[in-house]
């Protein structure tokens, strides 16, 4: 099921997006790379700052989120992540057709170029 993401879900936002990010470690920039990937200070900076994620839910936990976030002309996919252990299942994709369906306006998706897995 696909939900919009709450403030209580937080913690599991922010271990879900450093979880998923392991993928990265040896593969971006190494100036990069810090552990966590995201701190908890910049996940907050990126909600305040009108990230809007929404999660996909299995048995009570989120297994994978993704962000939008409204930039005037253009709307941009922001923070896609899935749980190490449930990658490949599809949850990326139906996060991402869930989001598309949100805006008219121009989509904008960014990611390393070295993460060949990536969307």
């Amino acid at each position: 099921m696909i939900r919009r993401c709450t403030e209580k879900d937080f913690d599991e936002l922010f271990s879900i997006i450093n979880d998923a990010a392991q993928a990265y470690n040896g593969i971006i920039p190494e100036d990069c790379w810090h552990e966590p990937y995201m701190s908890a200070d910049y996940l907050r900076h990126e909600i305040n700052d009108g990230v809007r994620f929404w999660g996909w839910e299995e048995q009570g936990k989120l297994a994978g989120v993704m962000g939008i976030q409204d930039r005037g002309e253009v709307t941009l996919i922001r923070h896609a992540y899935v749980r190490t252990v449930l990658r490949n299942k599809g949850i990326g994709s139906q996060l991402l057709k869930n989001l598309q369906t949100m805006t008219d306006k121009t989509i904008l998706i960014g990611t390393w170029a070295a993460a060949t897995w990536a969307i």
